[in-house]
Parts: structure tokens; sequence; C-alpha cells
């Protein structure tokens, strides 16, 4: 074959691949009627001068500080502003990182604290090293993996499965009780201080199982003894929720493990940490001498394994409205296939779930 029959059938196969290549909700598409919710700019107005808080906490899967700064900068592109420097606090040993910053926006300031779970679980992947292809950032120097896998086999033995369905293991297992108990320092730090007034709008922004530590975190914070400091963090920080936005939710497929064996196809399922926090957050609620609503967002890639919408009727109620919206994380080829692990993890690197998380629906006119 000459050289300029190989370019020939070289530019036709990117053609192909070109037109076979679909992006199906490239706008992202709101399923629910009437999607209305505030944006973080909004959020920084609604704050009366003072500064808002938004709590960031990452999902499956290794992640280090640098997540929370392409997170916090890809949120911030929407509104034409940067983030100040972030600071990590980092205790020794396997605890919960905790990273901050702030941004100025046109509306008002924005304080971000992530809160980086994923040291807990490194020690214990990395008892998976030894069946990586090709080593992540936590398997250097393990001896390498001579067996011959398929590329794509590889790639996503190496990530999905002994880097991020790992976490999921460790979780729901005899280490949950002190992942939990190190979550639970982080939040006293971050949500804990006495300043913290009431009223001032509380952003979550969770990913994957991300949500489902926090929530049972929260959860068991809120049932410690009367005089327990946490309690009260735990219920103020709920109460404070305007926005509550969960990307890559898995808590259908996770809560799964928090029951029992079902006796009739008619028994209900029992209700899971976020259903229960809202519950108490009603039974709380009083006159409000500020808006208490409370916007659940859920942003779904259907290509995405691991992801799942949320059952409306699950979480709405007095003062929470819930919304889902299906996302394109990554291209589709030939109507087959959208990469695994870019639908799983690719949702807060997304320019279109970015914005419509700064600047809400409708768009907010603060932003560009």
């Amino acid at each position: 074959m000459n050289t300029l029959t190989w370019i020939r059938r070289a530019l036709l196969l990117i053609v192909l691949m070109l037109c076979a290549c679909s992006t199906p909700y490239r706008p992202p598409q709101l399923l629910d009627a009437g999607t209305t919710f505030p944006g973080l700019i909004d959020l920084a107005a609604r704050a009366n001068g003072k500064t808002a808080d938004v709590l960031l906490v990452h999902g499956i899967c290794t992640h280090d500080a640098s997540w929370a700064g392409a997170v916090v900068g890809q949120l911030m592109q929407s509104l034409g502003v940067a983030a100040g420097p972030a600071a990590l606090k980092a205790a020794a040993g396997p605890q919960v990182q905790i990273v901050s910053s702030t941004a100025d926006t046109p509306a008002g300031r924005l304080r971000f604290d992530a809160l980086i779970w994923s040291p807990l679980t490194t020690e214990l992947k990395r008892q998976l090293c030894y069946d990586q292809t090709n080593k992540s950032s936590i398997c250097d120097g393990a001896p390498p993996f001579t067996p011959t896998r398929a590329s794509l086999n590889a790639r996503f033995k190496d990530g999905l499965l002994d880097d991020c369905l790992s976490d999921a293991l460790v979780y729901q297992g005899v280490a949950r009780d002190d992942m939990q108990r190190r979550m639970r320092d982080a939040i006293l730090q971050v949500l804990g201080a006495a300043d913290t007034a009431p009223g001032v709008p509380l952003v979550v922004i969770s990913d994957s199982m991300g949500s489902k530590i926090l929530f049972d975190t929260l959860l068991r914070m809120t049932a410690e003894a009367p005089g327990s400091r946490a309690a009260p963090v735990a219920q103020q920080a709920v109460d404070r929720m305007r926005l509550l936005v969960m990307t890559a939710n898995q808590i259908p497929l996770l809560s799964l493990a928090d029951q029992q064996i079902a006796t009739s196809l008619l028994a209900p399922a029992a209700p899971d940490s976020l259903q229960l926090l809202l519950q108490q957050r009603l039974a709380r609620r009083e006159a409000p001498a500020v808006d208490q609503r409370l916007t659940l967002v859920a942003f779904t890639d259907p290509n995405d394994l691991l992801s799942y919408t949320l059952q409306t009727e699950k979480y709405a109620g007095q003062g929470v409205t819930v919304y889902n919206i299906l996302v394109s994380n990554a291209p589709t080829y030939f109507g087959l296939l959208e990469r695994p692990d870019y639908a799983h993890e690719n949702y807060l690197a997304n320019p279109d779930v970015g914005r419509l998380i700064s600047c809400g629906v409708p768009s907010s006119p603060l932003c560009k």
C-alpha cells in the first residue's frame, strides 16, 4: 500500500468515526417541567454581605487536592472570576484532607471547602497494585503485571475496578465506621465555626459515593447524645442547605447494602440517610425568618453504568424540590459505547454541568 492510499484510508476512517460520534445530552436535558433553581451566583447574592459556603465531596477513585482546584476553577469560569489560592489542611496519617479557597463574585463572596476522603482507602487499595497493568499514582514501584490483557480491559480493570469500585467495597465493609468518624471530624472543622450564621446559604456538591458517605455521617452526627457538639452542627448544616447538587448518584445502588432481604414484593424500601435527614429537616421547620427552601438537583449521564437518577417522590416534599438533569460527559461511538470511566468521572469537569451549577436555571444575568 503506497503512502497516498494509506493517508486516504486513514482520513476516511477519521471521518467515519466523527460521523458516528454523538453526545445526545449536550446541551443537557431537563427532565422536569418548570425546572428552576438558583446558581452559586444567586446564593452569593442572598448571603446579604456574608460569605456563602460551598461544600465539595468527591466520589470513588483516587483524588487529591488538585481535584478541588479543578472543580472550583470550572465552576468559576462561567462567572468570569478566579478563586484565590487554596489552603490544604492535612493531618498526619489517613485523615480527610480539607482544601479551602474563596472567590469574589459580582454578587458576593463564596467560600469553598473540599473534603478529600481518598487517603482513607489508599493503603487498602495498594493491596491490589500487583494486578494493575499500568500502575496508578498510588501504585508507583509495584511489581509489573506480566500477563497480557487487551488494552481496554486493562484500562477498565486498572481504573474502574482496582481503583474505583474498591472504594465502595471498603466503605460497605468493616471500615465504614472509621471512615464516618474521620469524616465527622472534617465536617466539624469546616462547618462548626462559632460565627456561622443560620441564615447564610450552604451549597453542597457531592459526587458518586461521596454523597452517601456525607449523608450517612451527617445522620449519625444528628443522633449523638444531648450535649454533643456534632448534633447541632449537622442539624444546622442541613437546615442551611439551599442547593444540593448530586452527580453520578449511587445511593439507589449502595443503599441496597443497608437493607434486609425483602419478604414481600410490596414491602417498602427502608429510607436512606438522605431521606431521613430531609425528614428531620422538615420536622424542625418553623415560620422562617429567611427563605429555607432547598433544591436538590441530580445530574446523570444515562451511559454512566454506576449512576442513577433520583426518584423524585422519595425526596421531594414541603420545602424540598427535586430535579433530574441528563448530561453527556463524553462522546458515544456508533450508538454502542461511551467510555465508562469518562461517563462516571467527568461530571464536574463537564462545562455544561459547571455552568448550570454556577448560573442556575434560568441562567442568572450575572453570568457571562
